[in-house]
């Protein structure tokens, strides 16, 4: 004879468990997180964003070069297309060299039909202590970058920044 063994409880009823605890607590954490990243985490990001001032240093160009960045002009990472901000001042001076000459000193002279740019760029930034982020691109002093405009492209370094703290 074959005995049929019952469970204690019914199939019926349904059995809370440690792993349905666990799928809740994970589901509440989920909620609580996307909660603080939308709300509580976009508030404080917003705090930081400030206006910054930096000057772009593009060396020995040619004079098209010089006329095609204008102030009021976009300025954007060549390679990304990200929005770097926009130009409000240009500075114009004529490319120089060390030059050797015939007493073995070195002179400081001018290179003929080339000029070195400086472009002062204002952009919103997020401003913390360990960078200073425009759109996704990080700016520090002495890096290189690669800008364009709607009229001309160029590599130039960045020479100097202020913030408006």
């Amino acid at each position: 004879m074959v005995k049929i063994r019952k469970d204690r409880e019914s199939d019926s009823k349904a059995r809370f468990n440690i792993i349905d605890f666990l799928i809740i607590v994970m589901i509440l954490a989920l909620a609580i997180g996307g909660y603080y990243k939308v709300f509580v985490a976009n508030k404080q990001l917003a705090q930081q964003e400030q206006q910054i001032e930096y000057k772009i240093l593009v060396s020995e160009v040619r004079q098209p070069t010089v006329e095609a960045f204008q102030n009021g002009q976009t300025v954007q990472d060549l390679k990304s297309n990200v929005v770097m901000g926009t130009v409000i001042n240009k500075e114009t001076l004529p490319a120089t060299d060390d030059v050797p000459t015939s007493d073995g000193r070195l002179v400081l002279a001018e290179i003929p039909g080339k000029y070195d740019l400086l472009l002062t760029v204002s952009a919103s930034a997020v401003v913390s202590e360990n960078n200073i982020m425009v759109s996704n691109k990080e700016i520090k002093i002495g890096q290189k970058v690669d800008i364009k405009t709607n009229r001309a492209a160029s590599s130039g370094v960045i020479y100097g920044l202020k913030t408006s703290k």
